[in-house]
Formats: C-alpha cells, structure tokens, sequence
C-alpha cells in the first residue's frame, strides 16, 4: 500500500468519525437535560422529551422548573415525587 493511500484512508476515517461527533451532538443523543428549550416568538418554552404532540407547545411553560418539579408530557408542572412515567 502506498503512502498517498494510507492517507487518503486516514482522512477518510478521520472525517467520517468527525461528521459522525457532528450529527450526533446535533440531534442532542447523549445530551442528558431532560427538557427541550423551544423558541417561541419573543420567549421560550420548555418540553419534555417524552412530551405529547397533540398538546400545542403554547400548553408548556415559559420558565424552567425548579430541582423538585419536573414537566409532564401534557405541560403541567408537578412535584417530582408524584410523577409516575
């Protein structure tokens, strides 16, 4: 194998490693918040991640819940304690 080939296969490796750190941080896999921050018009609203889509986003809240609430799939705040997935 030729020097120029081994390059070419470590460039190939090395951008596809690259573009797959790239996708992956963009579809937020590893990401570990538990709400999704929405831009809505002049402010934001957090969804859950397991939220309903039949609920219009308008239904959640404008403001990040406090350590012990947590946000139901249909936008209500409720403590964390008595949320059952």
């Amino acid at each position: 194998m030729t020097l120029s080939k081994k390059r070419r296969i470590i460039f190939v490796a090395l951008a596809a490693v690259i573009a797959s750190i790239v996708i992956i941080d963009a579809n937020r896999i590893f990401n570990p918040d538990e709400y999704i921050i929405v831009p809505h018009g002049n402010h934001n609203h957090y969804l859950p991640r397991d939220r309903d889509e039949s609920v219009p986003v308008h239904s959640f809240p404008m403001v990040r819940p406090r350590p012990n609430e947590t946000i139901t799939p249909d936008g209500r705040v409720v403590p964390r304690e008595d949320f059952q997935p």
